[in-house]
């Protein structure tokens, strides 16, 4: 069994690498969920696993820890709001490139897990029609998940992944082939996605994407601490184009934890944007 020394070790280095808050007392929970990596890797006390997970130079144990241990809800059209959300801000989106002369369009979905909510951007997009001719479309998914990241680039899927639809069989019959069982996502909604290991703690996580129109990190932030939550929002301020937009979950606020995006209201639902002027808010509050 876990002791209270070896969870709180635990505890401080999931702060400290990835920004998770463990409240209250996990033990029991942590245990079962690293029990069997112990097991397999023959090793007889969780402090001998901590300290193999701190000490490993490559990262791959730390890949491998966190892999075990976090949460990887999620779904096909999961807070349908959320998504409906997505597709509404398109025609602003599209405005906002053509006036720059620009022809692509770059959406990232933080925290993408098994690639549902990725896939389900890919859908919404590709559905609106507005970006069929001669535009450079880019949907990236980011992780700290190495085996969620795996299925998420086969996109072959189960029943469950389905389950917010409550039984409703248009969407994987139109968007998916069913092969021995599965669901395997068509290719057309898959082509234009891509997937990569990165920690949205670190500022190069999204290296290489250029500005960003529309960043997706949904039921992240209520894991994590305030700080965390201001480092990743600094992170994504310093990625985002200037007239882009930050979707958060529904039970998150970005009030009071960072002066760098501001809420606006859209059809009924909250979207965050770049607050321009941070320092000049800053001074009229004092």
């Amino acid at each position: 069994m876990m002791t209270e020394e070896e969870y709180a070790l635990f505890k401080i280095l999931m702060d400290k690498e990835f920004g998770i808050v463990l409240k209250g007392d996990g033990r029991m929970t942590l245990h079962a969920k690293l029990s069997p990596r112990l097991t397999r890797l023959n090793l007889t006390s969780y402090r001998d696993y901590y300290d193999l997970v701190t000490s490993n130079p490559s990262g791959d144990e730390l890949s491998n820890f966190i892999s075990q241990v976090t949460n990887n809800e999620t779904y096909f059209l999961r807070e349908k709001g959320g998504i409906a959300l997505f597709g509404s801000l398109l025609n602003e989106v599209k405005r906002y490139r053509q006036k720059k002369d620009q022809k692509r369009i770059t959406v990232i979905s933080a925290g993408c897990s098994t690639g549902e909510e990725a896939y389900t951007l890919s859908i919404t997009l590709i559905e609106s029609g507005l970006f069929a001719w001669g535009w450079d479309v880019k949907i990236v998914g980011v992780d700290v998940n190495s085996a969620a990241l795996k299925k998420a680039r086969n996109a072959v899927y189960k029943e469950d992944s389905f389950r917010g639809l409550r039984g409703d069989e248009e969407f994987p019959q139109k968007y998916f082939d069913r092969e021995d069982g599965v669901y395997v996502l068509k290719r057309p909604y898959r082509s234009r996605v891509e997937f990569r290991h990165g920690n949205i703690l670190d500022p190069h996580a999204l290296d290489g994407t250029g500005d960003i129109d529309v960043i997706f990190c949904r039921n992240v932030f209520i894991y994590m601490s305030d700080a965390a939550v201001r480092c990743i929002a600094e992170n994504f301020c310093s990625r985002l184009a200037d007239d882009g937009y930050l979707v958060i979950g529904s039970a998150e606020s970005l009030l009071n934890k960072t002066e760098l995006f501001i809420p606006e209201h859209k059809g009924g639902s909250i979207v965050y944007r770049k607050n321009l002027r941070p320092s000049l808010r800053r001074r009229w509050g004092e």
